[in-house]
């Protein structure tokens, strides 16, 4: 009970009522949720980095997620802790560990089961009219980089990654061409688990990954997301055009429109290779983690160079 006390004094929750209890999700941080005397929260522990360059992108994703709340968009209120290190944002210690959460009012509800995909483009030209606040940064990383780090270690797992060298260096050739795109300060995470069905409608949950994206990559990879990597056209079709009704503009009918998904495999692939080879400072199951999700989100990426092509024909 310890953390869960320490986080509700840095939060100012009031005292705990009972246990805490792992959210579902979490993959890349860990939520719960938490009954206390002033009401039911959710608090996510953030897998974060000490480098500076997270912070930096930390405190764009908290200024995009106040300015979407303030603007009323359907989301969970967020917490202000008593002490924060940055907006939204505490270190909480109990002994000599220190982990970094954030708070937001918990919602009862369930993943969409109906279809939500004309809302999804809804709320994404909403999205888009927020300022943009410059353009994403960095290019994917040359496959003679990624050669460098599987050298470093052989083994049955570089071996696998290895096999996919040839899918890096073409979906990095397709990522490459940014000329055209439309600049945003947005979610960048508009996926059905990050939607949560409640008594009064729908909400965009996890705005911690918010940040500089182009609106065509973002309403492109929401559509893939909401049909099932594009196996449902009509879902595919209603995300687009609801988008178009709502003031957004289609994205031409371009490889270029879908490589912001890409790049989304790419770079996290490239994070969980890292983690897996030792290069950030990871626990053992971290790093065991890391291995089969490297191999997924390259897996994901051959899936979407195949089907490529069609879902291009499907913006024409």
């Amino acid at each position: 009970m310890e953390w869960q006390a320490a986080v509700a004094a840095a939060f100012g929750l009031g005292d705990v009522v009972e246990p805490w209890t792992p959210a579902a999700g979490g993959r890349a941080h860990l939520v719960w949720r938490l009954r206390t005397t002033r009401g039911t929260w959710a608090v996510k522990r953030l897998n974060r980095s000490r480098e500076d360059w997270w912070m930096r992108d930390y405190l764009v994703a908290a200024e995009i997620q106040l300015r979407a709340h303030a603007r009323g968009f359907p989301m969970p209120r967020p917490v202000h802790p008593l002490d924060p290190v940055a907006p939204l944002l505490a270190d909480v210690r109990v002994g000599d560990q220190v982990h970094s959460h954030l708070v937001h009012e918990w919602h009862e509800g369930v993943p969409p089961t109906e279809d939500v995909s004309e809302w999804v483009g809804g709320i994404l030209a909403a999205l888009h009219g927020l300022p943009a606040g410059g353009r994403p940064e960095g290019r994917p990383h040359p496959v003679e980089e990624w050669r460098e780090w599987l050298d470093e270690a052989p083994g049955d797992f570089t071996d696998a990654v290895r096999a996919y060298l040839p899918d890096i260096a073409r979906a990095r050739e397709l990522a490459a061409d940014t000329g055209g795109l439309t600049a945003v300060g947005t979610h960048r995470d508009v996926k059905p688990d990050n939607v949560l069905r409640t008594a009064t409608g729908p909400l965009l949950l996890d705005w911690d990954g918010a940040g500089p994206d182009y609106a065509e990559w973002e309403l492109t990879r929401a559509a893939l997301h909401f049909s099932r990597l594009g196996e449902d056209r009509a879902a595919f079709d209603r995300v687009i055009e609801s988008y178009e009704r709502a003031g957004g503009h289609r994205p031409p009918a371009s490889p270029t429109s879908f490589a912001g998904l890409l790049r989304t495999y790419l770079g996290g692939a490239a994070w969980m290779v890292w983690r897996a080879l030792g290069h950030r400072p990871v626990t053992p199951p971290e790093r065991s983690a890391a291995h089969a999700h490297a191999l997924e989100l390259l897996a994901d990426l051959r899936t979407s160079l195949a089907r490529l092509d069609d879902w291009t024909d499907r913006l024409r």
